[in-house]
């Protein structure tokens, strides 16, 4: 365990380095955390030749850090902790008293993209390789959601949690990045659920990037745990499918109850064509 405090942290292989990790695959002067402005850390990457990885994405520019995050060098696998707390299987939300800006407030699409059987597929593997098929399955996925103009809000363990604004995404570009989704289910190393809902949101912005609030948000996450017996990998709700005009596309999927939402809910899927 290192401590961090107000001053900047320099990890490398360099007698310099603030934490001194003297091992392969990680450069002299590797990465730097700085404090940022409020409490928590800043992260970048000192142009190393292995490169910096948070939550298996390598890190191109400086981002903020939050509790939980991996960091890797190398072979190397670090825990970053501070005392935020966030809401299990959720999105991390602004910490109580911490300064934030409420960026937009309105309707968007909603997507989580989870893998199937990670942890099952780590204790088969091995952690490394189980490491590196999440991160070709990234690679897979990520540029889908860049080219549509997504956003990408967080990396949970195993789960990517994405949006689209409305008032910015036209719906047909929408409906064809979640078209090439599921035809990259096939196709994929690594299985992977996708569930998509369509909601008014809260966006704020702060020094944990953007969080997005409303009761939605959560229902999208409800979904996914409770739509797991169903036995299908792309799970679209009701909402989902009228916003993007998928009526004819869709396979009906039933009305099934949802934990904490009253009611039966409706949910369709999607096949690859």
């Amino acid at each position: 365990m290192h401590w961090l405090d107000q001053n900047n942290c320099t990890i490398g292989r360099g007698a310099t380095s603030t934490l001194v990790l003297d091992l392969p695959g990680i450069s002299r002067s590797h990465v730097m955390l700085q404090p940022g402005p409020g409490g928590g850390h800043l992260v970048a990457d000192l142009r190393s030749t292995n490169g910096t990885y948070v939550n298996g994405l390598r890190l191109e520019q400086v981002v903020p850090l939050r509790d939980g995050d991996k960091i890797e060098l190398g072979d190397v696998t670090l825990t970053y902790r501070c005392q935020q707390a966030t809401e299990t299987g959720a999105p991390a939300a602004a910490a109580p008293g911490a300064t934030s800006v409420q960026i937009h407030s309105g309707a968007s699409w909603l997507l989580l993209l989870d893998l199937i059987g990670h942890t099952t597929h780590t204790h088969q593997v091995g952690a490394e390789a189980a490491t590196a098929d999440f991160k070709r399955w990234l690679e897979l996925v990520r540029p889908v959601l860049l080219r549509s103009g997504g956003t990408i809000n967080a990396y949970l363990g195993d789960a990517v949690f994405a949006y689209w604004r409305e008032d910015r995404h036209p719906a047909d570009k929408v409906g064809a990045a979640i078209a090439e989704l599921v035809r990259l289910q096939t196709v994929s190393p690594r299985p992977f659920r996708l569930i998509l809902h369509h909601a008014s949101i809260r966006i704020s912005g702060g020094l944990q990037g953007e969080s997005l609030t409303g009761s939605d948000v959560i229902f999208l996450f409800r979904i996914e745990k409770s739509t797991k017996n169903l036995g299908s990998t792309c799970i679209l709700s009701e909402a989902a499918v009228h916003s993007l005009k998928l009526q004819s596309a869709a396979r009906p999927l039933g009305r099934h109850p949802v934990r904490d939402y009253p009611g039966d809910h409706a949910f369709f899927s999607l096949s690859a064509g």
